[in-house]
């Protein structure tokens, strides 16, 4: 068996440029529109329509790689950087690196990549940990083989073996030279702004430069290439759409990492999940409105406990409060007595903000009312 790095003809990726035509206008055409809904927004609304899609982005790509980000965290570290470029104080490690590498990414759109720079977002996504021998900012030189195993101890399966440490200094240097002779931000694009994306992440994953964040940092670069194609950041969500069948993706990555260099499977994955990242990005957009809307009729009707429940609602995402509103939630949300839950619970039914779906008495189970535009009435969240 020969991974593609082997073959005598690597790194020639072939593709139909012809099959990726409609997405690559599709792309396009979506990436107006968002930018057109997200400059409908207030300034206040942008701020949030920028964090929460940065949050499911930062905590889904570490999800991919079978890390669990506290969501809290990461939305104070994204909040506090963009607010004052500063993480706050005592902050998790894990999740501010997860929040610095997505803030950095946006900030350097525009960038030339470079190893310092790909070094950089390396050792923000893999925080500084004692007693281990993972390697920060520089490329892996480990003379051992640099795998990706699955199965058990004595029956382990190789699914894919990188270049050798001592090939990475010179297979980076290729990679980055034609990254950015042909990036879009210096007028020399020579291929689609999604196919561009599509080989650098292929590319950089069959590489494997780093002990460890790869799949982080690889993902980073894809964003970065399909933000240079466009011109300004994108806001597709791509790690929320891969993580959503994370198995499919590694299984796409194996298979275009061994025999030919011809990449037009893959480049169709590639491409059906940037489409797809563009819709979560609007439903994302969607939501902020939505609770923009719910808090300019609402807002001023809330007392504090109620308040504080909406809040925690809202803080969940598009996705909503998984088994919906209980009174038993709202009593240990607001750490008020039962009595005052349900009180509060029917005042806030009454005055239309959230809408009973099942049950009764304490197990009587509420979703939140979406407002729709004025004149439109109340739907169901």
């Amino acid at each position: 068996m020969r991974w593609i790095w082997q073959q005598a003809d690597w790194p020639g990726f072939r593709y139909d440029k012809r099959a990726l035509e409609e997405r690559e206008l599709q792309f396009r055409l979506n990436s107006e529109r968002l930018a057109g809904r997200f400059e409908a927004l207030s300034m206040a609304s942008q701020k949030d329509a920028t964090i929460d899609l940065m949050l499911s982005e930062a905590i889904k790509t570490s999800a991919i790689e079978g890390e669990v980000l506290d969501r809290e965290s990461v939305r104070s570290s994204l909040l506090s950087l963009i607010t004052s470029d500063t993480l706050p104080d005592n902050s998790d490690q894990k999740a501010a690196g997860a929040a610095s590498l997505l803030v950095d990414v946006r900030k350097n759109w525009q960038a030339s990549l470079t190893h310092d720079l790909l070094g950089k977002w390396q050792s923000m996504a893999v925080p500084e940990q004692r007693y281990t021998p993972i390697m920060r900012g520089a490329y892996r030189n480990d003379l051992s083989p640099m795998q990706i195993v699955s199965g058990p101890y004595g029956r382990e399966k190789v699914h894919y073996e990188a270049p050798p440490a001592t090939q990475v200094p010179e297979e980076m240097a290729r990679f980055i030279g034609w990254y950015n002779k042909i990036s879009g931000s210096k007028g020399e694009k020579k291929i689609p702004g999604v196919a561009r994306a599509g080989i650098a992440h292929l590319w950089f994953e069959v590489i494997h430069p780093f002990d460890d964040g790869n799949g982080r940092v690889g993902r980073a670069v894809a964003d970065h290439a399909l933000s240079q194609s466009l011109g300004y950041p994108t806001t597709a969500c791509l790690a929320t759409a891969i993580e959503g069948d994370k198995k499919s993706y590694y299984l796409q990555l194996e298979q275009a990492s061994r025999g030919s260099l011809d990449v037009n499977v893959w480049l169709d994955y590639f491409a059906d999940r940037v489409i797809e990242a563009q819709e979560i990005a609007r439903k994302e957009m969607d939501f902020v409105l939505a609770k923009t809307r719910f808090y300019e009729v609402y807002g001023d009707q809330l007392n504090d406990r109620q308040a504080r429940m909406i809040s925690r609602v809202f803080a969940e995402g598009r996705k909503g409060f998984e088994g919906g509103i209980t009174t038993r939630k709202y009593e240990a949300i607001t750490k008020c007595p039962n009595r005052t839950a349900s009180r509060d619970l029917s005042d806030l039914v009454a005055k239309g903000m959230i809408i009973p779906l099942s049950g009764g008495g304490r197990t009587t189970r509420y979703e939140l009312a979406v407002v729709a535009p004025t004149g439109l009435g109340i739907e169901k969240r």
